[in-house]
């Protein structure tokens, strides 16, 4: 059988046949021409040497199988390991390709430096977006869920009123009673609505739908400056014009970024008598434009403090840092405690 031949029965390249030959796994014949003529044995084990190489097992490997020196199934296993190691370690590669990627953030070399850490939510604030931001991006989802919180308030509000209206015409004790049990009930719930949703996990950017996000080029965001504005850019989001309304800046375009640690006093458990001390960060942006826009005590959820930290002192050149916030940011360090510790 000439190579020719060969390289159409076996679908392998006069290359490949070389190797294989160079590697000792065939010594074909020669003619009285010179020319290379393959037994019917070349031809079965180079359909082994393919099958086994197809199987992604190395090429010392398949030669230990081929002379008999390594049992073909304990290869199996070994390489059944290995291929199950390499998996995991591509299914990880992938998650990070897929983080970076959906945070769409910049390329700098401190991203090495970064461990991101798993989120098991449950109950609790989460993000509106995959992108690194301070604050939580108003969506069309986040949008829509506000709506329909207003109209279920609305009816139970109408629902209360009918019932209030029926038990004074009908002056039935029994009714007045359930009422009140009810009212009672739903007023404890209410508060305890209230607390969680006015306690220091409630920022100011939360109520004004406020956010920076943090781009591969530069910086997203939306400022309130009136319930009107903040009603057309409500809207705006849910007919996905949003992007028009928010200002966009290139890193470059940042002329500085002072950032503030700022001490404030919490209630505890809404008791008016009882406060603790926490330190709030706050962010001042100034741009080469002259515009500034300054974020107070902005909402920071999962990771992104790390990333926000790490990002600024990349793409800013100046910063005003001189209570080293963003130090304790990029290391994971709780602000109060570190301020604490420093004073």
């Amino acid at each position: 059988m000439k190579t020719s031949d060969l390289e159409r029965e076996l679908g392998l390249s006069k290359h490949t046949i070389r190797y294989y030959e160079k590697e000792g796994f065939i010594t074909p014949q020669r003619d009285d021409n010179g020319y290379r003529n393959y037994s019917d044995e070349d031809l079965q084990v180079l359909k082994l040497i393919k099958f086994l190489r197809g199987l992604n097992i190395s090429i010392d490997d398949v030669k230990a199988i081929v002379n008999g020196h390594l049992d073909f199934h304990e290869c199996l296993r070994v390489n059944q390991i290995h291929l199950d190691n390499q998996i995991e370690n591509m299914k990880e590669i992938k998650k990070t390709i897929d983080n970076y990627h959906d945070k769409d953030l910049p390329l700098i070399p401190a991203l090495q430096d970064i461990e991101e850490t798993s989120h098991h939510w449950k109950l609790g604030i989460q993000k509106t977006t995959n992108t690194v931001s301070l604050g939580r991006k108003l969506t069309k989802a986040w949008a829509k869920r506000q709506i329909i919180y207003e109209v279920l308030g609305s009816l139970f509000l109408t629902g209360t009123v009918m019932i209030w209206l029926r038990l004074v015409i009908e002056q039935s004790w029994i009714w007045w009673t359930l009422f009140a049990l009810m009212f009672i009930t739903l007023t404890i719930v209410s508060i305890g609505v209230a607390n969680r949703a006015t306690g220091p996990s409630m920022m100011l950017d939360n109520s004004l739908d406020q956010s920076v996000e943090f781009l591969r080029d530069g910086i997203r965001y939306y400022e309130f400056k009136g319930m009107m504005d903040n009603l057309k850019y409500f809207f705006a989001v849910l007919t996905g014009k949003d992007e028009k309304i928010m200002h966009y800046y290139r890193y470059e375009d940042i002329e500085k970024v002072n950032v503030y640690a700022n001490r404030k006093y919490m209630n505890a458990m809404g008791a008016s008598l009882v406060a603790y001390e926490v330190y709030v960060p706050d962010f001042e942006f100034f741009f080469k434009d002259g515009t500034r826009f300054y974020f107070f005590w902005p909402m920071i959820l999962d990771d992104d403090a790390r990333y926000i930290a790490t990002i600024l002192e990349a793409k800013v050149a100046h910063i005003n840092d001189k209570n080293h916030v963003l130090y304790a940011m990029k290391h994971g360090i709780n602000l109060t405690d570190y301020m604490i510790k420093q004073s």
